[in-house]
């Protein structure tokens, strides 16, 4: 790996950011994080942004919402919204830190266009927040996790959908 010294700036905004939201989203959640949680968090944060194509980004991210899922004795509360718009950006700006060299500047129209993306799938992030709360206060806590699901599912389908055909089987 070369010298941190050496890198676009875009990269350095680009990995910081993957390397500090994880751990904000962490850190937001209610109660007392054990510190070797956090230590593995920061530390695989940090491992993220310096090699974003590697596999680690999506073990770091799914570990904070294993936390806020199992361990958040009440994860439905209004800070559930920041870390989800924390770990979405993470995970946006992992994706864009893997793009290129880490010495060539990110295409401002790139970084714009996945910022967008991300903006707008938050969008629904408050709807399914809202609805799990009006829903039922007493179910409210298992309504979450399930509407995050449905939304998961639902955008899956979309994406499937909407994706290019490739034309390597045609004659």
């Amino acid at each position: 790996m070369t010298a941190w010294r050496s890198w676009s700036r875009s990269q350095v905004i680009c990995r910081s950011v993957v390397a500090v939201l994880p751990v904000v989203a962490l850190l937001i959640a209610p109660g007392r994080q054990p510190g070797l949680l956090v230590l593995l968090v920061v530390a695989g944060s940090l491992a993220w942004a310096a090699f974003p194509e590697l596999a680690l980004g999506p073990v770091v991210l799914l570990a904070v919402m294993a936390w806020w899922a199992i361990k958040v004795p009440d994860p439905v509360r209004p800070s559930v919204l920041a870390a989800a718009l924390a770990l979405s950006g993470a995970h946006v700006a992992g994706l864009l830190a893997a793009y290129g060299p880490v010495r060539a500047a990110l295409d401002p129209r790139l970084v714009l266009v996945w910022v967008r993306r991300t903006l707008l799938g938050f969008l629904v992030a408050p709807v399914a927040y809202a609805a799990v709360v009006g829903l039922d206060e007493g179910r409210a806590p298992t309504m979450w996790p399930l509407a995050v699901g449905v939304l998961a599912v639902l955008c899956l389908i979309v994406g499937m959908q909407l994706r290019e055909r490739s034309d390597a089987g045609s004659t």
